[in-house]
């Protein structure tokens, strides 16, 4: 040893050779002069040193480590074995060393442990700043996965959870990562279809690609809900060993993008729609131009004629060509307003309640009329009697078999036929019963052609020579179909046409009973003083005749204003009605109403106060009355529905007058 040792003691490294005893303890030998400048001491008191218990020279948080690993490497009899811990330096500093110790057997008995130090400080001090830095990091990186709202997961190679952050764990309602850990997602059951994410995922790991945002749909709190998710390979020293995966909820989104989707199918529906709309009001005010021209042109063109002849039979012609025109012209004015009510849906059914036998009494004598004067034969048929009473808007149902037996009489020749079959049928729907009405003609019929557009607006088949305004089958069509009825229709040119129209009415017990027919008295209207109150010429020239002829005097206002001063100055019920126009400048009609109806006299709450206008749709009948006018007439006049009303609220004022202190009941010129 000796021999060996004096090669070993002139090294300039660390080294010392001790030997080790139960009883005695450890006990250095030998040391290096590299050893002695470490500690900074001679040979003989570095050996003192060095053989002193390990709890003086080692580091107290050191020692039970350094002692465990020392008899562990004894005990197991290891050749070698390396130590790190903090040395006490006898100037009372510690410092980092790496031990590496022999363990030598001696032939003649006993083991000598041969160890060499190496000052690790400085790589110490790195490695604790990279553990530092390393702690900082994964603290960091735990923040980062616990505050982020998108779902984090990761997974080993077998597609099995390895942990997940809070979002994700929260977005499942899961408790903690024990819930996924070492499962795959097809062991969760949160998917419909699995397949697509083992694909998704497979790929990942086989190609070390990454994927971005794929969609699709995932189980949460019981809902399938709209996600998409990311994946990328974990890599570590340059193999793949898993996947990290993010994920987000694009549910709302998605549900939003696809209400922006349906809202832009819907706006440009809409504009298409619009779109038509526009080009069907051009087309409707084009072909409303056109066929009011036709009578218009009739209607100057014979009153010029008349003006110029001196002929009275000639006049009295032209007279009765300008009356047609203008009947024609009129149910063209009537029929175009009453259809852009319907297309507008503006008009509602207004139900009655009528005996189903006489419903149509008034509709048969007037086709009755028109047939006989053309040599037509007209029949009806039928068993409406068994319907009883019934609820029905009577009018419009009506109008429905004028334009259908009009038409039919139109294009019958003379000794052709017409007939109107009413039959009620067994098939009911609670109260309401199945009817079954047909017209029927031996006419000229309709072109196959012509049938699919024959309930089109303005459409007439231009072989017809009858004249009419194009609108009554389409108006026919709308209002069966407000009340719920199938219309249908089955023509052969030259053999006739059948209008078939099935509908369901309601049947009820009470009876309605029938409306007198009284005649005006003879003389009734005499003397009666009336205001007018109407700023057109030939407005105010038409009812001042027509009211004159019955032998009223007529006090004429040229607007609202000067009918209120007119009816203000006059003696207290001298003024029997008042007619009263709509449109009127300065003063409307309505605001005029109201006024007088507000004056502070009793003939202004009394007096009958009939409008007398053009406007001619229920809601400008509903603003006529909320005014405080009785009655609502509409131009063009119809003189004896002005006489009926004037009649009989003339008769309901003079019983109110009867009653006034003093006053006449009938105050005439």
């Amino acid at each position: 040893m000796a021999m060996e040792w004096e090669g070993m003691a002139a090294l300039p490294m660390p080294i010392f050779i001790y030997s080790y005893e139960e009883e005695e303890g450890r006990k250095c030998l030998l040391v290096s002069k590299g050893l002695c400048d470490f500690l900074k001491l001679e040979e003989e008191a570095s050996c003192r040193y060095l053989s002193q218990s390990l709890e003086m020279v080692i580091h107290p948080e050191d020692t039970q480590r350094i002692i465990q690993a020392t008899h562990r490497a004894m005990e197991n009899k290891e050749e070698q074995w390396r130590l790190s811990f903090r040395l006490l330096l006898p100037c009372g500093e510690y410092v980092w060393v790496l031990c590496h110790t022999v363990q030598v057997n001696l032939p003649e008995g006993g083991r000598l442990f041969y160890s060499s130090l190496m000052d690790v400080a400085n790589e110490h001090a790195q490695n604790e700043q990279q553990r530092a830095e390393q702690k900082h990091m994964n603290l960091l990186l735990d923040k980062i996965l616990e505050t982020t709202q998108i779902g984090i997961f990761w997974k080993d190679k077998e597609r099995r959870f390895l942990g997940a952050n809070k979002a994700f764990l929260e977005y499942y309602g899961f408790p903690s990562e024990s819930v996924i850990i070492g499962k795959t997602d097809e062991d969760m059951g949160w998917h419909a279809d699995d397949e697509p994410y083992k694909k998704d995922e497979r790929w990942v790991l086989e190609t070390g690609h990454s994927t971005h945002r794929v969609r699709g749909k995932c189980l949460s709190h019981g809902e399938m809900r709209d996600i998409v998710a990311s994946k990328s390979p974990l890599i570590e020293n340059g193999e793949i060993v898993g996947l990290v995966g993010s994920f987000e909820d694009v549910t709302e989104e998605y549900r939003q993008q696809q209400k922006i989707v349906e809202l832009n199918d819907r706006l440009l529906a809409s504009l298409k729609r619009t779109e038509m709309a526009n080009r069907a009001k051009t087309a409707f005010l084009s072909n409303v131009s056109h066929d009011m021209r036709t009578p218009l042109n009739g209607i100057l063109g014979f009153t010029r004629l008349a003006v110029a002849s001196d002929n009275m039979e000639k006049v009295q012609n032209y007279l009765q060509k300008i009356l047609k025109s203008a009947e024609l012209l009129q149910s063209l004015i009537d029929d175009t307003l009453e259809l852009s009510r319907i297309s507008a849906g503006k008009m509602r059914l207004e139900l009655e309640t009528v005996e189903a036998e006489t419903m149509f009494d008034a509709l048969i004598t007037t086709i009755s009329s028109m047939a006989e004067s053309k040599g037509v034969l007209f029949e009806v048929e039928g068993n409406l009697a068994d319907m009883g009473t019934v609820k029905v808007d009577a009018l419009k149902l009506n109008k429905v078999f004028l334009n259908l037996l009009s038409n039919a009489v139109k294009f019958t020749h003379g000794g052709g036929k017409v007939t109107f079959s009413a039959t009620c049928l067994k098939e009911r729907q609670g109260s309401r019963r199945k009817c079954c009405l047909i017209v029927r003609d031996t006419g000229i019929g309709m072109e196959e052609s012509f049938l699919p557009k024959m309930f089109e607006p303005f459409v007439q088949e231009h072989r017809a020579s009858v004249q009419g305004t194009g609108l009554g089958l389409s108006i026919a069509k709308q209002l069966v179909d407000m009340m719920g009825g199938v219309i249908s229709v089955n023509s052969e040119v030259g053999r006739g046409t059948e209008f078939k129209v099935e509908i369901y009415l309601e049947q009820v017990m009470a009876p309605m009973p029938g409306k007198s027919k009284e005649e005006i008295p003879r003389d009734f209207f005499k003397g009666r003083r009336v205001l007018l109150c109407e700023d057109n010429n030939l407005n105010q020239e038409l009812a001042k005749t027509l009211l004159e002829d019955e032998g009223m005097v007529v006090l004429v206002a040229e607007n609202g204003q000067i009918g209120l001063e007119i009816f203000t100055d006059s003696e207290p019920g001298s003024i029997d009605a008042i007619l009263m126009d709509i449109r009127m400048p300065i003063m409307d009609g309505l605001q005029s109403a109201r006024l007088i109806r507000a004056l502070p006299r009793r003939d202004g709450r009394t007096v009958p106060v009939l409008a007398l206008t053009a406007n001619a749709f229920r809601e400008d009948a509903e603003k006529s009355k909320a005014a405080g006018m009785n009655s609502h007439l509409t131009k063009p006049l119809e003189p004896q529905k002005l006489l009926h009303d004037l009649w009989h609220y003339m008769e309901v004022y003079d019983e109110t007058r009867s009653g006034w202190p003093g006053q006449i009941r009938n105050l005439k010129i």
